[in-house]
């Protein structure tokens, strides 16, 4: 028989299984080979560049995809960058040999905009007989935070906000960012014309949409100031954004910017997404035992809705051995209450308040990050015992979720997960474990 406190164990280590699989130091050595002076990104040669070759790295991965690429193509570029957030820690090794810029997420900060402003700098002293290697992983829309002319950081920083509370999805905000920012939609491919670009993606974006991962720097857009427009209206946002932001997308016009010829020097591709780390969690619970099915496409909606549909799935399905349901995606919160948690700990505490009654269930809702919402912690794995030990202290779930509070609640009773910074990032994991009462 499958004990309550052993499915606990699983889903932890399956969460643990699809961090390790997103881990630059994995990702990079098995796509970049360093041969005889040539360097070939699965199995294609880089550009010949007998003039400068740089490299940028961006994104809460970025200290780890800059080491990994130091690692498996040592002594190759003429300078390097690192774009990370503060407080990431960067090796040694590469601190040794790059110029490393620190910015804030997710909301922009001065230092952000700075080392933005620097990057274009320096794309824009590239040639045509350079190359830019560009690594990007999520979280650089953020980071990259100069704002386009005739805006201000502060008009950026506000109309993020309006748009992270009112429950956006990551692609919607994306689409208005791409207008506001001076880096987003092309922006640094376009810098670098007539540089060869070459771009390598962690995508933390569900279908890898390439536009929308860190707001696509170096990916030629077709959406318009217009699009972006309409994300505002349909969240009923445009009165909550800064007066500048909305001028300056009403006089931009509704067709996307002109590509100028720059896209053609740029290609990309995706190194690891949020399937790898679903497929390296449903590997580990099938070698724990579990039955595992891996849901079709992505976990959005809200996440306290989303979390309560979980758990009345695991209810009413019978099973006849332990079963693993294995999702990706990635959930939003509309905030209402001045609590402190994230999308993963909410989704997992209304999936707890489901969970009542049953017997063997679990739940656990991850950022692979490490970082969700406005905690410290990375999500929470919860089972039907959660509710009842919270209530034995005092606290009463429901006013919890009222109050967007998952985070302090679940930290109380130790099932908040914590990991720290993972030095990854593509999307969230879910998985909900079933098991009969007796086998």
């Amino acid at each position: 028989m499958v004990s309550l406190e052993r499915m606990r164990e699983d889903a932890l280590a399956a969460f643990e299984a699809a961090v390790a699989a997103v881990q630059p130091e994995n990702l990079i050595p098995a796509q970049v080979t360093f041969n005889e002076g040539v360097v070939r990104v699965d199995g294609e040669p880089l550009p010949a560049a007998p003039g400068r070759r740089a490299v940028f790295s961006i994104g809460k991965a970025a200290p780890g995809l800059a080491d990994a690429w130091l690692r498996s193509v040592p002594d190759w570029a003429t300078e390097y960058f690192v774009l990370a957030p503060h407080g990431v820690p960067v090796a040694d090794a590469v601190e040794s040999v790059a110029t490393v810029l620190r910015g804030a997420h997710p909301y922009p900060d001065a230092d952000g905009e700075e080392s933005t402003e620097q990057l274009l700098e320096t794309a824009q002293s590239l040639g045509d007989e350079d190359v830019l290697i560009v690594l990007v992983s999520g979280g650089g829309s953020a980071l990259m935070a100069a704002a386009e002319r005739g805006l201000t950081l502060s008009d950026v920083r506000a109309t993020t906000e309006a748009l992270l509370k009112a429950g956006a999805p990551i692609t919607e905000v994306n689409t208005v960012r791409r207008q506001l920012l001076a880096a987003a939609g092309g922006g640094l491919g376009r810098a670098a014309h007539p540089a060869q670009v070459r771009t390598l993606i962690l995508s933390d974006v569900f279908g890898d949409p390439l536009p929308d991962i860190a707001s696509g720097p170096t990916v030629y857009s077709t959406s318009t100031p217009a699009d972006a427009l309409e994300v505002l209206d349909r969240f009923s946002i445009r009165g909550a954004v800064p007066e500048a932001v909305v001028r300056f997308l009403e006089a931009a016009g509704e067709l996307p910017q002109d590509d100028g010829g720059w896209a053609r020097g740029c290609k990309t591709r995706v190194i690891g997404n949020n399937r790898t780390a679903v497929e390296a969690a449903a590997t580990e619970l099938r070698e724990r035992g579990y039955e595992v099915e891996i849901a079709p496409g992505d976990l959005v909606g809200e996440a306290s809705i989303r979390g309560r549909e979980l758990a009345m799935t695991a209810r009413i399905t019978e099973y006849s051995t332990a079963t693993a349901v294995v999702l990706g995606g990635e959930t939003t919160v509309t905030v209402r209450g001045p609590g402190r948690g994230g999308r993963n700990q909410e989704l997992a505490l209304a999936a707890a308040v489901g969970l009542e009654g049953a017997s063997k269930a679990v739940v656990l809702a991850g950022g692979t990050d490490g970082i969700d919402g406005h905690s410290e912690n990375a999500g929470a794995v919860v089972d039907p015992t959660t509710t009842d030990r919270l209530r034995q202290i005092g606290i009463d779930p429901s006013e919890i979720l009222a109050n967007n509070d998952s985070g302090t609640a679940l930290e109380t009773i130790g099932d908040a997960i914590r990991t720290g910074p993972t030095g990854t990032n593509v999307c969230d994991v879910t998985l909900v474990l079933t098991a009969p009462t007796t086998e």
